[in-house]
């Protein structure tokens, strides 16, 4: 059963809230509500270059193995061309619904079991740019690395691939929850990443999280601001996250 979540003018003022502190503070946060470890994806997954940073709501994909591939050598370029998108309109049918959705401050969150075939790229992750996703996260693939980071896409990763998902996956569900990088996601769950990696806060625990991540931030800043001054550095952004 697909979900279908509004996002109210108080999810989005929350939202820009979370935004001021980092995802160690947020994760710190998640700890003193006793969530040690929940929420934090693998490791493996990683930005497709460094300084990316998004918060959001979860828009869930879900792919699965396919039943069939290319079964034959194509003859003419016109037949790859058809059998490719016979798989690729299964594949991305999820972008039917997009289109249709605000995706305003949204992340698009992806579970293809860590398979490594490339579903997002340089061009289609534009045009869920321009339908207003914030980012992406996949645990699976993205290909057309140098393209992509030339027009600075906002992905997260688990497997960088020239590999396409045509002929390798099918798709499985849209705005379900899913399992991506070892945590359970459901649509509408706040997402949020940086080059520390990726962390997932339920909904209905955000504002809990948010209250004790702001505290732990604001003790860091004060401290943080004496040893810039012990050390002689000019003060930085870093200090003033809260715009206290």
């Amino acid at each position: 059963m697909t979900t279908t979540l509004t996002v109210t003018e108080k999810d989005r003022a929350l939202l820009n809230e979370l935004r001021k502190v980092r995802l160690a503070d947020l994760s710190d946060g998640m700890d003193a509500l006793g969530l040690v470890n929940k929420g934090s994806m693998s490791t493996e997954m990683r930005p497709i270059r460094p300084g990316i940073s998004f918060y959001g709501f979860a828009w869930t994909v879900k792919l699965a193995r396919a039943d069939e591939t290319f079964e034959k050598p194509c003859e003419t370029v016109e037949e790859y061309l058809d059998q490719n998108n016979k798989y690729c309109s299964d594949i991305y049918s999820f972008m039917g619904r997009m289109k249709n959705e605000d995706l305003t401050d949204h992340v698009l969150v992806v579970d293809m079991g860590g398979y490594p075939g490339g579903l997002l790229g340089s061009e289609n992750m534009m045009k869920y740019h321009l339908w207003g996703m914030v980012g992406a996260v996949v645990d699976g693939g993205c290909r057309d690395s140098y393209e992509c980071n030339l027009e600075e896409v906002n992905a997260f990763c688990t497997k960088r691939t020239y590999h396409h998902v045509s002929g390798r996956m099918k798709s499985d569900g849209v705005q379900v929850p899913v399992n991506c990088a070892g945590v359970t996601v459901v649509p509408g769950d706040i997402v949020c990443a940086d080059d520390d990696g990726v962390l997932v806060i339920p909904r209905d625990k955000a504002e809990d999280v948010l209250k004790f991540a702001k505290a732990i931030l604001e003790a860091d800043q004060k401290i943080r601001a004496a040893h810039y001054e012990a050390l002689g550095y000019e003060p930085d952004e870093t200090l003033n996250r809260l715009g206290n």
